[in-house]
């Protein structure tokens, strides 16, 4: 499969973008929440999950999800994670790149076009996804964007093992086109 890269943005006009969004958030936190760290979208998920909570018990009585239920900063991010979806799908419009597909043409080709298979590689990769954000105290935004921006070095352990695992399932779902363009 061909990608047309014609309509994406330069790497550094994106990291441009990202580094000012960074400084004003700083500035935008400590305004609303008293907090002088920077964005992420992980407790934006545990303010939605927070929300939820009359409809689970479990959820309910959570005292994580409990701490993110009433957090001004997390409801800030829970409407960078709207913004997130809106903003990618208006992008892709406007450029003309949006493409539906239900299943992708590299998971077609490798692995068939089962839609329960594709459901539960998908189920288990986020739930795996949460459990590796939890244990590094963030996502990748907040590891990689932020953490990086600011030398810590638990982010770039964290950063680091997030591409040495992607580069890992990789591998282990797509063996037969490893190293080949």
């Amino acid at each position: 499969m061909d990608f047309d890269n014609s309509k994406e943005w330069h790497w550094f006009k994106g990291g441009i973008l990202v580094s000012l969004l960074s400084v004003v958030t700083y500035f935008i936190f400590e305004a609303i929440a008293n907090r002088n760290y920077p964005f992420g979208v992980t407790a934006g998920f545990g303010y939605l999950a927070g929300k939820f909570g009359g409809f689970f018990k479990a959820l309910s009585v959570n005292p994580v999800i409990q701490r993110y239920a009433m957090k001004p900063d997390a409801f800030i991010e829970f409407f960078t994670i709207i913004g997130l979806i809106v903003g990618g799908y208006t992008a892709s419009r406007i450029t003309g790149t949006f493409v539906p597909e239900g299943i992708p043409n590299l998971w077609k080709r490798h692995h068939g076009l089962s839609l329960w298979k594709r459901g539960l590689f998908v189920l288990v990769g986020s739930i795996l996804l949460g459990y590796g954000a939890a244990l590094a105290s963030g996502c990748t935004t907040g590891n990689i964007l932020q953490g990086w921006a600011h030398l810590s070095l638990g982010s770039m352990v964290a950063g680091i093992s997030f591409f040495a695992a992607g580069i890992l399932t990789a591998r282990i779902l797509y063996p037969r086109i490893w190293g080949k363009q």
